[in-house]
């Protein structure tokens, strides 16, 4: 979880149209770390979760808005995510997304350092 942002339950305005799975809210609102959360409120279908999230600003729900406007609704707390991969986790969210398996094997991207440095290497379970 990066600094600053919580896993924790919040409540958000946000704005909704009817028989649409756009949101959108002010800027600074949603979070990558959003998406699966679950979200309730004033014209949000029950269940409904938070499918990704397009902006800070934008978001799309799993299911279609059943009123137009603009309600507090409760984003319901985060589940874990996991960045990074064996023996390697960033420190920041613009780190998680610079690095990538597939940047690390292309030799293009490596990470800074290793995490676990009590394992011996050889002993690492390669992913």
């Amino acid at each position: 979880m990066v600094a600053g942002r919580s896993n924790e339950a919040r409540t958000v305005t946000v704005g909704t149209t009817s028989a649409s799975t756009a949101l959108t809210a002010a800027a600074g609102v949603f979070h990558e770390e959003d998406a699966g959360r679950t979200i309730t409120g004033t014209g949000i279908p029950a269940a409904a979760t938070i499918a990704s999230v397009t902006s800070d600003t934008a978001a799309v729900l799993s299911a279609a808005a059943t009123a137009t406007g603009s309600p507090s609704v409760t984003l319901g707390r985060a589940q874990p995510q996991a960045y990074g991969f064996g023996g390697w986790s960033p420190e920041t969210d613009a780190e998680s997304e610079t690095y990538s398996v597939a940047a690390v094997n292309a030799g293009t991207a490596t990470p800074d350092r290793l995490t676990n440095t009590y394992t011996p290497v050889a002993q690492r379970a390669r992913g």
